[in-house]
């Protein structure tokens, strides 16, 4: 009879535990693994099969929107009724055009145009007045929501009162297209062909689809077909933005266990088969493998009793090994720590002593060493800075941040090797990293690869890795001695990156070495630009685009353009604030700050310029809009012609202006001080003393009549303004006009 301390028996017996335990953990596992993929797979060809349906949904209804919305823009006949045309003929061009857009769609269920100036309704049939019309509710919402874009929720639709309702969903545009505001044209799709078009496309014995819209009325389906109407758990939500469906779909009850089972059983008498091979491998492989085995132990048993000092005796064989390995896994782990800890530092430091100058003794050999570059060739530094580094910390843990700088690292490495470039880059700050790279090539050559390498890795990264990323290229040099110079070279081609960028890229050699104008220049430019904005005059976009034309031959430094680009918004918004509560709203610190902000973030000058062109047309808009749609030239004709009407009302004032013309009286007093050089009330009183004037030297009036009729309540305040004016009282001037005329 085996003793049990034998190490064979032992090692066969202690198998049988994790035997049966694996072989039951195959068995519940393979169930849930066959359940999960069953589950997993079904989910994603129901999602696949109901984003086809979206897809082809939206798809009809697009086709729909451009076949309707491109005749009616092509047929001028839309244009000419909407005018108010009496012509017959384009009434029925118009009503021979709907016909044939209904015929020529399954979809469409109807088309009709609502005429605005008179109220009536154009359909395929006939023209009716919307009154008598069965679809006038929509209009009025139509009319009272001009702006909404998309199709409507579900509705029901009829051309008159009397004929049965239509289900459908609709959408309408102000016409004549694009931008009239003459009339509207209403385009209703048959939501009974587009249930049949979703029926095509499922398998209602297999799975079910549910359909509601904006408004959670269901869509499909409406029928009372049991088949259609079964569900079971939902796999698949979809949202439509272009119509505002809600696409919800899954497996029938019943239809997604019954080939589960199946294979369900297979993978049981597989787990049989696998536990009988797994009884005989055991034994077998107990046999083969005992003895090496007893002999490791021995060797392992004879060092922990001479390194335990004879503790180790009664120790469980498995019990040593542990341990024996533990220490063993330690010792190599410290110390291929250490080692990689050592190499990292040592490169770090070897690479900032290279592109500082600060080159110890040692160096060079170190470098040779290392085999980091090779010793001949041409050399050139190139900074990587990442863009938005606040955005990025916010966005990603520092585990994130620490991979996507390594993978960053890798992938500029790659690119450079594919452009026959030796590089070797490290992290010099938080959010830039600095490559040396070497290249047998002559200036020409390496400075072609060094730009398409950046092009390139700007590219994939920004695709990739969604990061934005600045180079600077320093100058090329013949040897590593001066990589120092052409490190300071390519920071300094990064200060000039909105003006010598290209794509964010800059080369040192495209520093300007003289800048024939200042940067005085350029505000004065900034400062005529506002003046003529604030002027409505037009020539302030050429003026602004002459700005940044100059920017972008003149090369100045960033810095600089930032800080004309502050200095033009804070002008802006001093000239133009507080002129109406609308401007306000557009020159609120806020706003202004977002905006800097935004403009600061740009990486050439076209995306800064494109940034504040559009601002500022919306601005311009917003600030002609200010003034009815007139120029401030119109605008103090009418005031003008208005005070001069009215000028003997008492009540006259700037704020009856403002309540009159719809603008703020401050807005008022500048136009006034703009247009004639004196204020509101200056020219209000010359205006009733020149009336007075008149009035004293012309007629037998008292002076308290006269008063009352160039707009004074009594004659006291009439006199004193008078004199202030004349330098005589209204009695003196009397007799010193009235004489010399009796006389002669």
């Amino acid at each position: 009879m085996l003793k049990l301390n034998n190490w064979y028996i032992r090692l066969l017996v202690s198998y049988f535990p994790i035997l049966v335990l694996t072989v039951s953990m195959i068995i519940f596992l393979s169930f849930i693994a066959v359940n999960e993929i069953s589950r997993s797979e079904t989910a994603k060809a129901d999602k696949i099969t109901t984003g086809y349906v979206v897809d082809s949904i939206e798809n009809a209804l697009h086709e729909v929107e451009f076949t309707v919305l491109n005749e009616a823009a092509k047929n001028l006949n839309y244009s000419a009724y909407l005018n108010g045309s009496q012509v017959t003929t384009n009434k029925y061009n118009v009503v021979h055009s709907l016909r044939a857009l209904v015929e020529d769609s399954d979809l469409i269920e109807s088309v009709y145009l609502f005429r605005e100036t008179d109220d009536k309704v154009l359909t395929p049939s006939a023209e009716s007045d919307l009154a008598d019309f069965g679809d006038r509710a929509f209009i009025e919402q139509a009319k009272n929501k001009r702006e909404f874009q998309g199709w409507s929720v579900s509705r029901e639709y009829r051309e008159f009162d009397r004929l049965e309702p239509v289900r459908v969903i609709s959408m309408y545009k102000q016409t004549p297209l694009p931008f009239g505001k003459d009339g509207i044209l209403v385009i209703n799709v048959d939501l009974y062909t587009v249930e049949q078009i979703i029926g095509s496309m499922t398998n209602h014995q297999v799975s079910f689809m549910h359909i509601t819209d904006a408004a959670g009325q269901l869509i499909y389906p409406v029928s009372n077909n049991p088949e259609e109407a079964k569900g079971g758990k939902v796999l698949t939500t979809l949202a439509s933005a272009p119509i505002g469906w809600t696409f919800e779909s899954g497996i029938q009850d019943g239809h997604l266990l019954g080939w589960v089972s199946v294979v369900s059983y297979v993978w049981v008498i597989l787990a049989v088969l696998t536990f009988v091979a797994a009884i005989i491998t055991i034994i077998w492989v107990t046999r083969r493998n005992y003895k090496p085995i007893q002999l490791m132990m021995n060797r392992i048993q004879t060092f922990q009793l001479r390194d335990s000092g004879g503790n180790a005796v009664g120790m469980d064989d498995l019990t040593m090994i542990d341990r024996a390995l533990e220490n063993l896994i330690v010792q190599s782990q410290d110390y291929e720590k250490e080692q990689r800890e050592s190499a990292v530092l040592q490169r770090r430091q070897l690479f900032s002593e290279l592109i500082s100058g600060q080159r110890g003794e040692k160096t060079i050999e170190r470098m040779r060493k290392l085999q980091l570059l090779p010793d001949t060739g041409h050399y050139a530094v190139m900074v990587v800075r990442l863009n938005r580094y606040e955005e990025f910390q916010s966005e990603n843990t520092p585990n994130e941040q620490n991979v996507l700088k390594f993978a960053l690292g890798n992938v500029l490495q790659e690119l450079a090797m594919g452009e026959n470039l030796t590089g070797w880059g490290e992290w010099s700050t938080a959010d830039r990293i600095t490559f040396v790279f070497a290249m047998q090539d002559n200036d020409e050559v390496m400075l072609e690869q060094l730009r398409k390498t950046a092009s390139v890795a700007r590219q994939w990264v920004g695709e990739h890795l969604r990061l934005v990323l600045s180079f600077g290229i320093g100058s090329i040099v013949p040897d590593w001695n001066r990589t120092s110079q052409s490190y300071r070279d390519a920071l300094s081609g990064m200060e000039y990156e909105l003006s010598i960028g290209r794509d964010a890229i800059t080369y040192s050699g495209d520093i300007p070495r003289d800048n024939s104008r200042g940067t005085f220049h350029h505000m004065q430019q900034c400062t005529e630009c506002v003046q003529q904005f604030r002027l409505t005059n037009e020539n302030w976009r050429e003026t602004f685009e002459q700005l940044f034309a100059e920017l972008k031959t003149d090369k100045i430094k960033d810095e600089d353009i930032h800080s004309l680009m502050q200095l033009f918004l804070q002008t802006l918004s001093r000239e133009l604030k507080d002129l109406s509560d609308t401007l306000n709203e557009w020159l609120d610190d806020d706003r202004i700050s977002a905006l800097t902000r935004k403009v600061g973030g740009a990486v050439s000058l076209a995306e800064m310029k494109e940034l504040l062109l559009d601002y500022l047309l919306e601005l311009y808009d917003a600030y002609v809009a200010m003034g009815e749609n007139k120029s401030y030239k119109t605008m103090m004709t009418e005031m003008k012609a208005y005070i001069q009407a009215n000028f003997a009302d008492p009540d006259l004032s700037l704020k009856h202006l403002s309540d009159r013309f719809q603008i703020s009286g401050k807005y008022a007093s500048h136009l006034f001080k703009l247009e004639y050089d004196m204020k509101f009330v200056d020219f209000l009183v010359q205006l009733r003393m020149q009336q007075a004037e008149r009035l004293l030297a012309e007629t037998d009036e008292t002076v308290q009549n006269i008063a009352m009729q160039v707009g004074y309540a009594n004659s006291i305040t009439f006199g004193r303004v008078f004199k202030r004016t004349t330098g005589v009282t209204p009695g003196e001037y009397r007799r010193l006009k009235v004489r010399p005329a009796a006389e002669s």
